[in-house]
């Protein structure tokens, strides 16, 4: 038994239903909330204590993809132990 699931786009009997999703239209200019990272005191080109998967470290990734610089800097924490939340920002 074989199985195509490749989906012929130019097929008129084809439904993709991209369209129309639970009766609003799909549009490529979605809304999403500005966020002032400078005024949160976050540099996207400094080191972060933040540790691995924590919300500061979320803010810090998503500062940076902002304004356009690596993701990772070498001097970011690595420690994925349990601890106090650290501060944003390393200082020095």
């Amino acid at each position: 038994m074989s199985f195509d699931f490749d989906v012929d786009e130019m097929d008129p009997d084809v439904d993709l239903a991209i369209d129309d999703v639970d009766g609003s239209e799909l549009s490529d200019e979605a809304i999403f909330e500005e966020i002032d990272f400078d005024s949160m005191g976050i540099d996207p080109g400094g080191p972060t204590v933040a540790k691995p998967g924590s919300e500061e470290k979320v803010l810090m990734l998503a500062a940076r993809y902002a304004a356009g610089v690596p993701l990772w800097h070498e001097n970011d924490c690595y420690d994925h132990s349990p601890g106090a939340i650290p501060r944003l920002i390393q200082k020095g």
